[in-house]
Formats: C-alpha cells, structure tokens, sequence
C-alpha cells in the first residue's frame, strides 16, 4: 500500500485546513488580548494552555500548506491587537469565551471531519475535536466552581411513556400552545446562551470602534442579538420555563479598542455564520410551528446583516478569500 499522506488534497480537504488556520489565526490574537488583563489565576492558566494550543495548531496547519504548495493565509497579525488598550471584558466572560468558542469549533471540526479522505488530515481533526472537548469540559467545571455556569432550566417531566395522539401537536402559531419538548428548550437555551455571548460582544466592539460606520453596525448587531434574546425569554416564561441569565454585563466601560477593525468584522462573521448554523439545528430538533417560524425569522435576519458586515470588509479589502476553484480561461494573457 504506497503513502496515502502524499495523494494530492482534496477541495474539502483545503477548504478545512483553511478555515481552521483562520480560526486558530484569530484565536490566537483574542486570546493575547486576554492574557494581558485577565487577574483570576485559574482562568489564567486555562487562557495560556488555550493559547498555546492554538499556537500549536497554526504551526501544525502551516505545515500542511507548505506540503501541499499552497500559499499560507495572512491571517492576523500583530498589527491587528494592542495587548496594551485597558481592559475591555470581565473575568467572567473570558470563560464564557473559552466555553462558546469550544462548541463553535466541536460543531465546524466534526462536519469537516466528514468529508476528509486522507489519514493525516483526519487524524488533524480528529485531535481537534479532542481538544475542543477538552477546553469546554475545563471551562465548564470552572465556570461551575466559580457559580457563574448559566446553566440549562430545570424542569419536571412525566413519568411514563406517552405517544403523540394528533397532528394538533405540531400547531404553535394559532390558538393554545403544547408544552415544550426538552429537546426544545436545549436549542433554545443554546440559542439564548449563543446571543448573551453576542450580545457582549458587539456591545464592547461598537463602544471602541472608532469608525462611525462600523460603530453603528455593531450596535445594530447589539440590537438584534438584545431582541432575540428578548423573544426567547419570553418563550421560556409563557411556558412557565426558568428564564437563563447571568448578573454580570460582561463588559467594562473602556473606549480603546484591543483589536483592530479587520479582526472585528471578521468576528462577526464568524458568529452569524455560527448562529446560522445553531438556529438551523434548532429548525431540525423543533416539532412546533411557532418556534421554528421564529428559527426562520432570525436566520434571514442574520444572514442579512452578516452580508452588511462582509460589504464593509470588501469596501475596506479586509476580507481574505478563501480558496476558490480555478478558471483556467483567465489564465489565458489575452487583453479584452
């Protein structure tokens, strides 16, 4: 059997490595930008194995591209934080940080995985996952040990098996309204958790901005994650569910940006494309009308402000092009 490691790569296969370089690129500049400010010891220490990782994971990626003749990504530099600006985040959301970003990359890493042909590249994910498991069970106990894990609602259920009796079961939007199934109220809380995150951070990106444009789209994005949130509460109490929360904003009061607005942006696309994802499972899991017309409601929303996002990066060329197929008639040196 000859060395299936040297068989060319394949279009996922790039598109995979490339995303991932871009994740861990971005990751890497965040997480400086943490480190600089952070004052809990134990959090501290689970931002410098993330960081390290992270590290780790650009060289190992670097490598591929180098095998495959590929160019590298730019990525982001140091030219795009100031590890220096004041603090902009609490303690706190530096965990909820770490907690958020795991799932993102447990959910990109494993569709990804499903498509890869070659040993080598799977075992490169594959670890990823691991990692990404890893980094979200450690955040999880400390964000547990420390009372600020905002934690699914509690709630009662039968106590015997029942079957579905009538189609009335799939009505939510006329009329009265069944109770929830806790695969409901999981997307839900995970949507809810998703948008407080995003809530965050498109508040604190908007107050540091220094561009009036992107400083009004931010707040737009604070807007929209605001009345998502809002509408998902008030799900969860007209069905009489605990309502999730947390007592802590997240966000101080500092107006000297630690990142540039390159790196902004492209935060932002990476969290709509994330809550496309979620708000599509959430579609896939919910048996009620109402809930997944409210689902479809908001990925429009979002994918529309995403491509407002992506126009502004396009305008300011910002936004790095990810590996496209090749036209071979535009090699062709003929002058039109």
């Amino acid at each position: 059997m000859g060395d299936t490691n040297k068989i060319p790569l394949i279009s996922s296969e790039i598109a995979g490595i490339w995303n991932a370089y871009m994740s861990e690129s971005l990751t890497v500049k965040v997480l400086s930008c943490f480190l600089n400010r952070v004052e809990d010891t134990e959090i501290q220490a689970l931002l410098q194995k993330t960081f390290e990782l992270s590290n780790q994971h650009i060289t190992e990626i670097t490598g591929l591209f180098n095998q495959a003749g590929l160019p590298i990504p730019d990525g982001f530099t140091d030219n795009d934080v100031n590890i220096n600006a004041p603090r902009l985040f609490t303690d706190s959301f530096y965990l909820a940080y770490l907690s958020f970003m795991s799932r993102i990359a447990m959910h990109n890493y494993t569709l990804i995985l499903n498509e890869i042909a070659r040993s080598d590249i799977r075992n490169y994910f594959s670890k990823r996952i691991y990692d990404s498991i890893d980094l979200y069970n450690q955040s999880a106990d400390l964000r547990l040990a420390k009372g600020i894990f905002i934690r699914a609602p509690f709630v009662e259920v039968g106590k015997k098996v029942e079957y579905i009796k009538s189609r009335n079961f799939m009505v939510g939007l006329l009329g009265e309204k069944r109770s929830m199934l806790l695969n409901e109220v999981t997307q839900l809380f995970g949507l809810t958790f998703s948008n407080i995150v995003g809530r965050a951070l498109t508040t604190a990106f908007g107050q540091v901005s220094k561009n009036a444009k992107i400083s009004d789209y931010l707040f737009e994005g604070r807007d929209l994650t605001s009345k998502i949130i809002s509408e998902l509460t008030e799900i969860f109490s007209n069905d009489d569910i605990p309502i999730p929360s947390t007592s802590d904003s997240f966000v101080t009061d500092s107006t000297i940006s630690p990142f540039s607005e390159k790196l902004i942006l492209t935060h932002m696309l990476v969290l709509c494309s994330s809550s496309v994802s979620s708000l599509g499972m959430a579609v896939s899991e919910s048996l009620r009308v109402d809930l997944y017309a409210i689902y479809l409601k908001y990925t429009a929303q979002i994918m529309k402000y995403s491509q407002k996002g992506a126009k502004i990066m396009i305008d300011n060329k910002w936004l790095e092009q990810p590996p496209a197929v090749l036209k071979h008639k535009d090699l062709i040196g003929i002058q039109k």
